[in-house]
């Protein structure tokens, strides 16, 4: 077990005896700390607003529980002895040290300091590090690890808690895991220059023989994709596959061909002035699911459920901004 050196190196044995005493208080080394800076037992009262009775006492008993004096008291006022001087600088240490733990005891209990272990999937990436820089804004107090995985491995070390809290696709590990989903409508990425641009949605039929950028055979657009060609009776002319949708982005923007886009990557790239894709809606619906998960048999500190109500309310947002005229669903 480790203890907690409350009085400076050099203190004399009594000051430590003192300093490490399980009979003293909070309540009388203020006492004691007060009458020091005035002076006087009567001035220290009079500022702790107490009686001048009270504090005597206070005074008294602790140096009973101390076995040597503190003060004495003259026609002048208060002196200290040699012993309360070199037991003063350890209860200054102390004081500040119990102050300090009143904070941290505070920050905790109120989920404003703590470390956090965040897990993201690779197409959160750009767009997660915002949503934690404006929560560490607001808590200055808090350090946070930000990695990124495959979804998959992301839910593992959730569920196992190792990370306290994820970003995923379409969770599997639902058992293990409370999950909060988000689906959002994919869009149709187009290369400039494209024919189909005058378009205002694009449907599964505009795709027949035109090249096609996927992610995947397992991803669920790609999977809902060819659900559609194969209803539609339908060839799908693949003729690039990605593991990222910022990469079937680059492919689009470099004229390789058409891609299926979530919302989030679109409306990152459509921040870049370098970027010529049009964007277009899908028909038949696509979507496109996300989630924030948490462990369901590790206990989340209070940290992390503050960090996970304001992570959900920026998704929300998000969504409500997607669902609405689309900022991002007409481009070009």
């Amino acid at each position: 077990m480790y203890k907690l050196n409350l009085y400076p190196i050099g203190m004399n044995k009594d000051a430590e005896k003192v300093a490490m005493n399980p009979k003293v208080n909070a309540k009388q080394l203020h006492i004691f700390q007060e009458v020091i800076r005035s002076g006087s037992i009567s001035k220290a009262a009079r500022r702790l607003g107490l009686t001048q009775p009270a504090v005597s006492t206070a005074i008294a008993n602790l140096e009973s529980d101390m076995g040597f004096m503190l003060f004495r008291r003259n026609h002048y006022g208060t002196e200290m002895t040699a012993e309360a001087k070199s037991f003063s600088e350890g209860v200054e240490r102390a004081l500040k040290a119990l102050n300090n733990l009143e904070e941290l005891a505070s920050d905790l209990k109120h989920g404003r300091t703590g470390k956090l272990q965040i897990g993201c999937m690779p197409g959160m990436a750009t767009l997660a590090p915002a949503m934690v820089a404006t929560f560490m804004g607001h808590n200055p107090g808090v350090k946070l690890s930000l990695q990124t995985f495959p979804s998959g491995k992301v839910e593992e070390w959730v569920a196992g808690g190792h990370f306290d809290l994820g970003i995923v696709e379409k969770p599997q590990a639902k058992n293990e895991l409370e999950i909060w989903p988000y689906r959002f409508r994919m869009l149709c990425a187009l290369p400039a220059g494209s024919p189909l641009a005058d378009r205002r949605e694009i449907t599964i039929d505009d795709l027949e023989g035109l090249p096609l950028i996927t992610l995947g055979d397992g991803h669920q657009s790609t999977m809902q994709l060819r659900s559609l060609a194969h209803r539609h009776n339908l060839a799908l002319n693949v003729v690039a596959e990605t593991q990222l949708f910022p990469s079937a982005m680059g492919l689009v923007d470099a004229g390789v061909g058409y891609t299926l886009i979530d919302p989030i990557t679109a409306m990152e790239y459509g921040k870049r002035h370098d970027c010529s894709v049009v964007l277009r809606p899908f028909a038949p619906q696509v979507e496109f699911e996300v989630a924030i998960i948490l462990p369901r048999f590790h206990l989340t500190s209070r940290l992390c459920q503050r960090f996970h109500v304001a992570l959900k309310a920026e998704f929300d947002a998000m969504a409500a901004r997607f669902a609405s005229a689309g900022q991002y669903a007409v481009r070009g």
